[in-house]
Order: structure tokens, then C-alpha cells, then sequence
């Protein structure tokens, strides 16, 4: 072939050349815009990531603020019902799902990966909206909250306590009583009408008293300070008994004591103002005039409600020794009052809170009796929660960490509530109350009687009188119409 042969071929290519590559660009253009509309309805792995780790990220506020709460953790360890472990764990669910797609996308085949992916999102989406309505729920409710307002004689723990009638001073002695000589511990009264007596011989510090003089009190039998106590009232739930509730308190407001303490409990959920109000009410209506202090029970801790048991009783200008509304020590004159905090076990009982308690019960007076409060029990008789195995009787956390710090410094009495009976017990010098009878839902009757008791009601309402006399403190433990149940002297 010629060159100018060729050049004609050549040529005759040419504008052949425009015209296939022409004719391919529209196919390729058509190629292109499609392919986007197919990725599109594809998760990629950066959004599945970090939408898992938001999810991770707001699951862990959520859970640090609830924890964080005055008987959160408590809670979780006494009650472990699973929708507290599916809410502590939520975070972990969506993040993992995404990790596990990561190695899937090199098989050949997509729709695992696809699918362990759109589960990830979802999760992470799911678990978003439910850490972020569970801090709302948290932080707004218990503070949008509003108390009515009532006239009570709160006691601020920083002002201590004034009696109501004025004592002749007293020359306070520790370990016997001066017009006995009786040696320190506790005698025991005759029990009355409806008790339930503890098995076994009492120990050698018991003894049954003789029956009460009618004469008139010298001033070693005149109280110097008059002192109530009663737990677990339980406004606001449908099994308690508001009949019994308002006996205690027109019992207590008759015998007008120096003050009254309420243990904890007051009410169901401690996050419903409704239940408070209705609390604030009756406490109006029949104790206005009585000097009242409240602790924080496990139910009033309920989801946020330390917010509301500080508007309602310990407002804005009350203070304590230990910067904290939950526990404080409280100069009662005659007597030294210590309130720890407690709500459901050592939850809250953490280095600072022992540290405090150490130190204010080494430089408690000697002289006087040394009494400790405090929501949850030490040592008591109780039952094993059928549902979760829990045993509610002498308290595995609360004994080994508070009690040798008791017997340690001389406590002559621990106060508490919890547990819905009335238990006098004595332990290596020290003697517990247990007083959880305001109103709650009376607790099953004891499958287990604790080696340290020395009596026990259960079944009742009723409240429990402590007055302090020179050397010695009176406990009666009564009905919720009055009647003494049982009685005991205690020497300091």
C-alpha cells in the first residue's frame, strides 16, 4: 500500500474516532450518575462508627449522673432487676455491632456486613434517645418540683437542740448509774400486750425491772432530754397504712418530746412532689410545734429526689458540721446525736463520709450518751427477699465498716429503720434499734432471728421514745396508739 493509501485510511478514520468516542460518552455519563444513587441507600462505616460512639458517649452521662445520685448504686446492688442492667450496659451494644462489621468487609458477600451495620445505627439511635430522656427525666423532673409551703420546727443540725422545759443540770456519769450502782448495760422492762419476746435466755446484762413507782420524780429520774423516733412512713404508697401513720403522729405531737426524728422512707418515690406535699400536709396538721428532723431513706433517694427532700427539709440557710444535708452531728445538750448516711447500705459511705464520722465521734463528750441515726440497719432479725435472694437481716455491709468504729469510741445507741419491725438487739456494748414502723407495709414475720436480739415486734406501727437521764437512757418502744410494747434502761 501506498503511503498516500495509507493516508486515506488513515484519514478515513478520523472522524470516525470523534464519533465512537462521542457515541461512548453518553453510556459513561448515564454509568456515572446511577452509580451514586445505588451507594447512597449503603451505611458507611464512618457513619455506623460515630453514631455508635455517640450512643457510647451519651449512655456513659447518662449512667455517671444517675450513679452519681443519692441511692443509685445502692439500688442496682440491692435491687438488680434487668431493666437497670440493660440501661447500664446500652452503650456497649451498638458500638460492638459496628466493630464486629469492620472485618466483614472483605467477604465477598456484603449483606452480613450490611445488616450487623443498620442494627448498629438503629441501636445507636434507640440508645441516644433513651440516654438523653434518662437525663431529662433525672435532672428536670425532681427540680421543676415545688413544695407548698407549711409551718414546721425543722431542726437546722447546726443549731442544735433547745429542750422544751427547763432540766436542773445534771452531773453526768459514765458506766453506772449513781443511784444504783448498777454496772453498764442495758435492763430490759416487763413487755407489754402484743410483743413477741426472743427466744433463748436473756444474757447476763438483761434483767426485768419491778414496776413503776407512782411517787414523785427526783431530779436523777426527771428527763433532761426527751427525744422520738420512727421510720418508713411511706406517704404516697397504695400498701401503706395512713391510719396507723397519723396515730404515730398525734401520739407524738401529745407527748411533745424535745425532738422528733423520722428516719427515711417518708415517701414512696422520692422524685414525685406529689408524695412530699402530701408528707408536708399531715406533718402540718399534727406536729407543726414538734422540733423535727428528717433523714434520706432509700426510697426518698428514688431517681433524683435528694433534690426535693433538701427543698422541703433542709432549705436554703440550714447547715452541718459535715458540709452535707445527709450527715451530721447534732448538739443536744444532754446528748451527743450523729446521723450518717445510709440509705441502703456503704454505697454512699465513702472515705470522706468516714473520715467525718471518725472524727466526730472521737471528740464526742465522753459524759454524755453517744447516740447514732441512720436509715439503714446494723444488726436486726429479717427475712431472704424471695425474688432476689437479697437477706435482709444483720446488714453484711454496714456491720464490718460503721460497727467497730462504734464499739471503738463508746456509741451507746444506733437508731435505725429499713427494715419494717420494732428490734431492740445489744452487741459488744452497744445497743441497736430497729424502728422502721410508721406506716409502711409490715415486713413478713422473721424467717431469721438474729443471735443479738432481745426483742422483737413484728406486724406493728407504733414509735420509739428515748429519754436521757443521768447515767442512763430510757427506751420505750410504743404502739401506734401509745401503749408501751416493751421498755429498756441503757447505762453510759
Amino acid at each position: 500500500m501506498s503511503g498516500k493509501g495509507l493516508e486515506r485510511s488513515q484519514a478515513d478514520l478520523k472522524p470516525r474516532m470523534p464519533t465512537l468516542i462521542y457515541g461512548i460518552k453518553p453510556c459513561y455519563s448515564r454509568h456515572m450518575t446511577q452509580q451514586p444513587q445505588k451507594t447512597s441507600k449503603r451505611l458507611s462505616r464512618r457513619t455506623v462508627l460515630l453514631s455508635a460512639l455517640s450512643a457510647l458517649v451519651l449512655s456513659i452521662l447518662a449512667n455517671g449522673y444517675f450513679y452519681s445520685l443519692e441511692g443509685a448504686r445502692g439500688l442496682y446492688v440491692w435491687h438488680p432487676v434487668v431493666a437497670l442492667k440493660i440501661l447500664l450496659f446500652m452503650g456497649l451494644g451498638p458500638i460492638s455491632l459496628a466493630i464486629l462489621a469492620l472485618p466483614l468487609e472483605k467477604l465477598a458477600q456484603k449483606w452480613i456486613m450490611r445488616v450487623l451495620r443498620w442494627i448498629s445505627f438503629v441501636g445507636s439511635i434507640l440508645v441516644s434517645l433513651v440516654s438523653i430522656g434518662m437525663l431529662a427525666f433525672l435532672i428536670v423532673v425532681p427540680r421543676l418540683g415545688s413544695m407548698d409551703p407549711v409551718h414546721l420546727n425543722l431542726v437546722d443540725p447546726s443549731q442544735g437542740i433547745v429542750t422544751q422545759s427547763l432540766q436542773p443540770e445534771a452531773t453526768f456519769s459514765a458506766g453506772a448509774d449513781s443511784t444504783t450502782g448498777t454496772p453498764s448495760g442495758v435492763i430490759m422492762g416487763a413487755p407489754g400486750s402484743g410483743t413477741a419476746q426472743a427466744s433463748g435466755a436473756a444474757p447476763a446484762a438483761l434483767a426485768t425491772t419491778t414496776a413503776s413507782s407512782t411517787a414523785p420524780l427526783s431530779p436523777l429520774d426527771r428527763p433532761l432530754l426527751r427525744l422520738a423516733f420512727s421510720s418508713d412512713p411511706h406517704w404516697g404508697a397504695d400498701t401503706a397504712n395512713a391510719s396507723a401513720r397519723t396515730d404515730v403522729l398525734k401520739g407524738i405531737e401529745a407527748s411533745r418530746p424535745d425532738a422528733f426524728f423520722m428516719l427515711g422512707d417518708t415517701v414512696e418515690t422520692g422524685n414525685s412532689a406529689t408524695q412530699w406535699n402530701l408528707a408536708l400536709l399531715d406533718l402540718e396538721a399534727f406536729v407543726s410545734d414538734v422540733p423535727l428532723r428528717l433523714l434520706l431513706g432509700n426510697h426518698d433517694a428514688f431517681f433524683g429526689g435528694q433534690y426535693l427532700y433538701r427543698k422541703a427539709f433542709f432549705p436554703q440557710g440550714f447547715s452541718s458540721d459535715s458540709g452535707s444535708p445527709y450527715y451530721w452531728s447534732i448538739d443536744a445538750g444532754p446528748a451527743t446525736i450523729v446521723a450518717v448516711d445510709l440509705p441502703w447500705g456503704t454505697e454512699m459511705f465513702g472515705a470522706r463520709q468516714k473520715a467525718w464520722l471518725e472524727k466526730t465521734l472521737a471528740a464526742a463528750d465522753p459524759r454524755k450518751p453517744l447516740i447514732v441515726i441512720s436509715h439503714s440497719y446494723f444488726y436486726a432479725s429479717g427475712y431472704k427477699d424471695p425474688k432476689t435472694g437479697v437477706p435482709w437481716y444483720d446488714h453484711y455491709q454496714n456491720i464490718p465498716a460503721l460497727v467497730p468504729l462504734f464499739e471503738k469510741y463508746g456509741v451507746d445507741l444506733v437508731i435505725s429503720g429499713h427494715n419494717h419491725y420494732q428490734e431492740l438487739l445489744s452487741h459488744n456494748g452497744v445497743n441497736y434499734a430497729i424502728v422502721g414502723s410508721m406506716g409502711g407495709i409490715p415486713d413478713p414475720e422473721p424467717s431469721y432471728r438474729s443471735p443479738w436480739s432481745k426483742w422483737i415486734n413484728a406486724g406493728g406501727y407504733g414509735w420509739l421514745d428515748v429519754d436521757v437521764l443521768p447515767g442512763r437512757l430510757l427506751l420505750t418502744f410504743r404502739s401506734e396508739t401509745g401503749e408501751t410494747r416493751q421498755s429498756a434502761t441503757i447505762f453510759y
